[in-house]
């Protein structure tokens, strides 16, 4: 069994299931979820059951099968000290220990608890078609849903243009990491995507759409908030943005994930960097060949 622990918002589990899949597959083991992050998680919460994955939820004994469960089971605890005297890839909790992509971890064989973000597609290569079916949506779009995606398929050159603000601004911690991305970003991309499409339409997408409607730098094209889902219904968000033919992210999963899942052949994509506002991680392998870095400034006052 390989056990992949599930924490953070939809982009993040995103992540985290597909590194499961494909180490579940590669080696030949059953997958499951621990999702008991969420029990006590009061700003995020389970969302991959509005998708067609094929992982249960694991139960106590799952867990202790892989002697995670350390305070319950002393036993546990001499494993993880034996654990630690193993190769990364061979040890029965495999902990990220670092943002770059780690090669050793493909080669993992045998019955293990995944516990990180993975925020790299090297994780999960090899098993794209697999994913991209099971991230088809399971739960239905309503009618207001149905009725924009048909819009968004109907129109040439649609691009989404994710902006992402919410506890980027509100939070300390996650704004003095992330940090909000400027309206200048979103003019530098604009203006170097649209430079060479034909009649672009701008679909927006934000967890403050007022905000951004009256700060977006849409240079005069026609721009579409779709603004009906909220919270609730980021899936259908995520779906509607795979949709559109380019993409405008934020520095955000959640983007990453709806750019990625767009099946367009000839999409354009393009993304801030840097991608973290101050931190030491290093995101050379976050983003698939073929996608776009635009310069981001980041000023010390956001609004």
């Amino acid at each position: 069994m390989i056990l992949t622990r599930l924490n953070g918002g939809l982009g993040n589990q995103l992540f985290q299931y597909a590194m499961g899949r494909r180490t579940a597959h590669a080696a030949g083991l059953p997958l499951k979820l621990d999702t008991d992050k969420f029990a006590t998680c009061t700003l995020r919460d389970y969302r991959l059951h509005h998708f067609n994955i094929q992982a249960p939820i694991a139960t106590a004994d799952d867990k202790r099968r892989l002697r995670i469960l350390r305070r319950q089971d002393p036993v546990a605890l001499l494993h993880a000290l034996l654990d630690k005297l193993r190769p990364h890839h061979r040890r029965r909790i495999i902990r990220e220990t670092t943002f770059r992509f780690q090669p050793a971890l493909r080669k993992i064989s045998a019955p293990a608890y995944l516990d990180g973000d993975w925020q790299s597609p090297r994780y999960f290569e090899g098993a794209e078609q697999e994913i991209r079916h099971e991230f088809t949506l399971r739960s239905p779009l309503d009618e207001q849903n149905h009725a924009a995606e048909q819009t968004i398929r109907n129109t040439p050159n649609s691009i989404s243009v994710h902006i992402r603000r919410a506890d980027l601004v509100s939070d300390p911690a996650t704004r003095k990491t992330h940090g909000a991305l400027p309206a200048e970003y979103y003019a530098h991309a604009i203006r170097q995507l649209t430079g060479n499409l034909r009649s672009p339409t701008l679909f927006l997408f934000s967890d403050d759409p007022a905000w951004a409607a009256q700060n977006l730098p849409a240079h005069g094209l026609p721009l579409r908030p779709i603004d009906h889902n909220g919270p609730g219904k980021d899936y259908a968000d995520l779906h509607l943005m795979s949709q559109c033919q380019h993409h405008i992210t934020a520095n955000s999963t959640f983007s990453w994930w709806a750019a990625w899942l767009a099946r367009h052949p000839a999409k354009q994509v393009l993304h801030p960097t840097p991608w973290f506002r101050n931190s030491p991680h290093d995101t050379t392998d976050l983003f698939p060949p073929g996608w776009t870095a635009v310069d981001s400034p980041q000023p010390d006052k956001i609004t």
